[in-house]
């Protein structure tokens, strides 16, 4: 019984929830996040693209709400490099620039980041939430 406390019932309990990383999202691109903001009553001043390079990406973009822009960056899941990378992100929590940590939301194949401080954060969390 003590086996199935300490290794077996972790292992349910991550299959049953798999988290942020678990949605099927790969084939929307980071400019769609910008509509269903727009769907969800927030607001988007701007969305320009972003290269992917610097966080290993295969694509970004940049919203700007009420003045504060969140960067959107896409990992194909069909590739094992690019899904070694966004599990990393989620396990993680956050990514290095210049060795300055910042903290990132993972949600399937996507990395937001930014979030911390914009005004209407858990306005975008849930729309994050629902982003599939």
């Amino acid at each position: 019984m003590k086996i199935f406390s300490l290794v077996i019932l972790p292992v349910i309990t991550v299959l049953l929830n798999g988290g942020c990383f678990s949605a099927d999202n790969n084939y929307l691109k980071p400019e769609d996040f910008a509509v269903r903001l727009e769907q969800a009553g927030i607001k988007v001043s701007s969305v320009r693209p972003l290269p992917g390079a610097p966080f290993k990406a295969t694509a970004g973009a940049a919203v700007m709400i009420e003045g504060s822009e969140i960067g959107i960056y896409k990992y194909d899941r069909t590739s094992k490099v690019q899904a070694k990378r966004i599990a990393k992100r989620a396990r993680t929590g956050r990514v290095y620039i210049s060795g300055i940590p910042y903290p990132v939301e993972v949600y399937g194949s996507f990395m937001f980041i930014g979030l911390e401080k914009n005004t209407r954060k858990r306005d975008i969390l849930k729309v994050i939430r629902a982003f599939r």
